[in-house]
């Protein structure tokens, strides 16, 4: 007997497709094959794609924020805590980087510019970033769109750097990139604490 498959499954086979293809070239044809399932086996789960794109952002956000509250327990310092989340985010965006395509391709896409910024799936987790680089000494009178601007900047130079990582085998001197581009993380936040907006 064929093992059914469930939400769950639908939501993983949705974010590897959105993560690879983007918005617009993920069709639910491509995600119903994925799945072996018909369009509209698929549709009667989540009624639209806008639907089942959602929940894909809705996931990795959730992930984010979870990320974002362990290093808040485990560290003491904003350096130390800006440090190990930008580090986690790096290592789990080089394990597996639908997570962080999904989120470069929703800062980079424009898609959703009609919609209401509260409920955009982003928003809480750059919010809470912003927050952690505003509590470093450094950043207390900067104003937060700087502290956005900072975040994002470390955010989208993982990203990018985790996508790159099919094509760096073919670049010279490939072999320490990753061990190079963790240690250049590390610096540039704690460059980013200690100096502030000007760093």
């Amino acid at each position: 007997m064929p093992e059914t498959k469930g939400p769950e499954d639908f939501i993983a086979a949705a974010t590897g497709l959105f993560a690879a293809k983007g918005y617009y070239g993920a069709s639910i044809a491509m995600i119903a094959a994925e799945l072996d399932l018909t369009k509209q086996a698929l549709l009667h789960h989540f009624g639209s794609k806008d639907a089942l794109y959602e929940r894909v952002l809705t996931g990795v956000a959730d992930r984010m924020m979870l990320l974002l509250m362990e290093v808040q327990e485990d560290a003491e310092t904003p350096e130390k805590r800006l440090e190990a989340f930008f580090i986690s985010y790096l290592e789990q965006a080089l394990a597996g980087a639908s997570d962080s395509r999904l989120m470069l391709r929703e800062l980079l896409d424009d898609r959703q510019q009609d919609r209401a910024a509260e409920r955009w799936f982003l928003r809480p987790v750059l919010q809470e970033l912003v927050a952690m680089v505003q509590d470093a000494p450094a950043w207390h009178a900067a104003p937060p769109e700087q502290a956005l601007a900072a975040v994002c900047d470390l955010l989208g130079a993982i990203s990018y750097f985790a996508m790159a990582q099919p094509v760096l085998p073919r670049l010279p001197g490939q072999a320490g990139a990753v061990d190079a581009f963790r240690v250049q993380i590390m610096k540039r936040v704690r460059d980013l604490c200690s100096h502030g907006p000007q760093s």
